[in-house]
């Protein structure tokens, strides 16, 4: 068969082409419940007053967002298939006072007849899911952006006037599931609803908040980080025509979700394998030890290495 190869390139530079048309910026002039948890008040203030200013995501982190969307629809059908009823799915929810809106995926119907939950459904990477075994576990500094789940259910509890919400995560490789139960804690609802009232302030009166520390994790990908530390770009300011470092830096950003990844992993295996000085795994060999910083503190170090197969092994 002649032109297979050029004819499936064609698709799939169809679907990239679908994909960046979908890649906007919106204005948001209210508090999203999904976005309250985030533990930067500069950056909140900016999605309320420059989010014309904000940098674009690339494509390949649009096909993640759209497969995350995806794995979520198919969790509320799975849901619906095993005999629960899911109602007020993608209903608008509104807090005047304090500026909030929110937009549930769902309330579940209980089979006791008690008030319905609301449902929220997000899918994760299996490092990430396989840590988390509590809601607690969602607060895990090494990933912030689970922080905002937390902050998303207080919210819609207190919208709903119910005590009780559902989480369901989804392991993006596996498909497995987990449920975990958040009820409404009044004090950091409260924190919420002063963190909106605030925002809500600096924005009527034009006060941009102070940044805060810089960590790579929340600041390096911020979508307002050339405006927030422009110190950052200022010694970038030449341009270069290089066709081959262009190529080098798109290469760079689609491998980025992996780098991301492989970093999790590595974080949680070191977790694992901490205080272990010697063992072997399969294939791998796991050594460690205590290193004394300059601080006066100690850290263990983790070392992690294939063993060599026969074939290897010097005669």
């Amino acid at each position: 068969m002649e032109g297979g190869s050029s004819e499936r390139t064609m698709l799939i530079e169809k679907v990239i082409e679908r994909k960046q048309a979908k890649i906007k910026l919106h204005p948001t002039h209210t508090n999203r419940a999904s976005e309250l948890g985030h533990p930067c008040e500069r950056y909140l203030v900016f999605k309320r007053t420059r989010w014309q200013d904000a940098t674009l995501h690339d494509v390949g982190l649009q096909f993640i967002f759209d497969e995350g969307n995806l794995q979520e629809r198919a969790v509320i059908r799975e849901l619906e298939d095993a005999g629960f009823q899911i109602i007020e799915q993608q209903r608008d929810y509104e807090y005047k006072d304090v500026q909030i809106t929110a937009h549930l995926d769902g309330k579940l119907v209980m089979p006791d007849g008690s008030p319905p939950p609301p449902l929220e459904v997000k899918s994760m990477s299996p490092y990430i899911f396989k840590t988390i075994q509590t809601p607690a576990d969602l607060l895990n500094p090494r990933f912030p952006h689970l922080q905002k789940y937390i902050a998303q259910l207080q919210i819609y509890m207190l919208l709903s006037n119910t005590d009780r919400a559902v989480l369901i995560i989804k392991d993006k490789s596996s498909g497995q599931l987990k449920e975990l139960w958040v009820t409404l804690d009044y004090g950091a609802a409260e924190a919420l609803l002063q963190k909106a009232q605030r925002i809500n302030r600096n924005v009527d009166a034009g006060i941009v908040p102070d940044p805060i520390p810089y960590t790579e994790k929340v600041c390096g990908t911020c979508a307002f980080l050339h405006i927030c530390l422009p110190d950052v770009k200022r010694d970038a300011l030449e341009i270069l025509t290089d066709p081959e470092l262009e190529d080098q830096l798109k290469r760079r950003s689609e491998l980025s979700p992996l780098a991301d990844e492989y970093d999790d992993l590595n974080e949680l295996l070191k977790e694992k394998f901490k205080e272990q000085p010697k063992i072997v795994v399969g294939d791998w060999l796991i050594t460690g030890k205590y290193q004394d910083r300059k601080d006066g503190k100690k850290v263990w170090l983790t070392k992690i290495e294939k063993l060599p197969s026969i074939k290897e092994i010097p005669a």
